[in-house]
């Protein structure tokens, strides 16, 4: 079958006719159309969406608990009696004599020292004024396999940072936690 020997019908329009549908293409709308109107919708949900994925992971990086200044951690320097070794564990120091547990410095609250207080087991209570900070020694009877008692050192470092020293005894005397606690210092 070849295609020229076919017949299709032809329409031929009129000049008018011309015209009008010439005259219809170039009139340009005016407004938005649909489309647009749907592109920007997408363009500024997902633009949301990044600036709030953005904000989640700033607070996630830097820290849920709204941490201050020193990029969360704190440090404390003290000095110990000879063959006391110090581990960092977070804001935490953890005091070791070879492989056991003797003692800490960790951050604490208020409430914190007030629930110590109410617990059955506390000889002791007394406000230290030697130190570089305002302090109050708990001593604690604990009576555990690795301990006897429990000298715990409330310092506050200012008006709503509190940290707790504590030294177990048999492994620190008295006297060498009153010693150490004069060398403390939180930075």
């Amino acid at each position: 079958m070849n295609p020229e020997n076919l017949q299709f019908p032809k329409k031929t329009l009129s000049s008018e006719q011309r015209e009008k549908i010439s005259k219809a293409l170039s009139k340009r709308r005016s407004g938005f159309s649909l489309a647009v109107i749907h592109r920007v919708f997408q363009l500024s949900v997902t633009m949301i969406l990044l600036i709030g994925v953005g904000i989640f992971s700033l607070f996630f990086v830097n820290g849920e608990k709204g941490e201050d200044t020193r990029n969360g951690q704190l440090n404390y320097s003290i000095q110990l009696p000879d063959g006391i070794k110090t581990e960092r564990n977070g804001d935490s120091l953890i005091f070791k004599q070879g492989e056991k547990t003797v003692g800490g410095a960790v951050p604490s609250t208020l409430e914190e020292k007030q629930s110590l207080e109410s617990r059955p087991g506390i000889f002791e209570r007394k406000v230290i004024n030697e130190l570089k900070y305002p302090s109050e020694r708990i001593l604690e009877h604990v009576k555990t396999m690795t301990a006897t008692q429990t000298y715990h050192y409330y310092v506050q470092t200012d008006e709503k940072e509190w940290i707790r020293v504590y030294f177990h005894t048999p492994y620190i005397t008295e006297k060498q936690a009153e010693d150490a606690m004069r060398t403390f210092s939180a930075e």
